[in-house]
């Protein structure tokens, strides 16, 4: 007997941001042959006529994916309705069996604001999937996936997400390792930076490439860039998601990079990215 694949989970509000969660995911669905779950998001502030527009977009969703996959119908969409359970218990129980959560960056009642402190971070710190925030991309035709990396095994979970999807997809690969240089010295004082700049940025992209190698062995068809910046993190990876499809991080990291489920790079990448985040688990 074949064994059941991992759904992808996708929260609904009926929110814009959640129907380019779904649409992303009905994308997503297709290159991977994953099954959707969709979760509805009934808390106290739903619209009325969101039992309606889910069954919906559960017909739409169904009819893309009628073609898809390898079984007779397509692959398979399900709707869960929580009536009884926090929105978020529900997304976060359902990640224990989930490929990946998908939710959007805005949202009506329960899922609004979840970029600036509750949802998103929730299900970032807990979930035990990868989880993808999808927003509005600035730039609609980008393909380029970028990830942030910084030798930990939160980045190389960033690493095995970004190159499995940039296989199934096409799409090229941009792996940037950002490091912020303080220049603060004592009693208020300023340091200027390193004359050193341009040697240590050639020693960082040329180890970035060698940790890299593995890599692109075992995915040669993937195109890769790689870049070595020394600006904080959470800026280069903003700035880089300007003209990106995707934003990959790890969720726990070094340097710069630690702690980030506590607030600091994932957070920061959630509020400025301008295109879908995945923060890999």
């Amino acid at each position: 007997m074949t064994k059941a694949a991992h759904p992808i989970v996708v929260g609904y509000d009926g929110s814009a941001d959640s129907d380019r969660a779904l649409e992303w995911a009905i994308a997503t669905a297709k290159l991977r042959r994953l099954p959707i779950r969709l979760v509805a998001v009934h808390d106290d502030a739903a619209p009325a006529w969101l039992s309606d527009r889910v069954e919906d977009v559960r017909r739409h969703a169904t009819s893309e994916l009628s073609a898809a996959g390898d079984r007779p119908g397509g692959i398979p969409v399900t709707v869960m309705e929580p009536r009884y359970e926090e929105p978020s218990h529900a997304l976060l129980r359902l990640t224990d069996d989930a490929d990946l959560v998908v939710i959007g960056a805005q949202g009506h009642g329960f899922l609004s604001g979840m970029v600036i402190g509750s949802v998103s971070q929730h299900l970032s710190r807990h979930a035990k999937c990868p989880v993808v925030v999808v927003r509005e991309p600035h730039d609609a035709k980008a393909r380029r996936i970028i990830v942030g990396y910084d030798d930990s095994p939160g980045s190389e979970r960033a690493l095995d997400f970004a190159f499995e999807t940039a296989e199934l997809s096409k799409a090229p690969i941009t792996v940037i390792h950002g490091w912020h240089y303080s220049t603060a010295g004592t009693a208020g004082t300023y340091l200027p930076m390193s004359h050193n700049v341009a040697e240590e940025i050639s020693s960082e992209r040329t180890a970035l490439r060698e940790s890299l190698a593995g890599w692109i062995e075992k995915h040669p068809e993937v195109a890769v860039e790689v870049e070595a910046i020394p600006v904080h993190p959470v800026r280069v990876l903003s700035d880089a998601s300007e003209h990106a499809a995707l934003v990959v991080v790890g969720s726990h990291g070094r340097g710069a990079f630690t702690g980030m489920l506590l607030g600091s790079v994932s957070l920061g990448v959630l509020h400025h990215a301008r295109c879908p985040v995945v923060v890999a688990r």
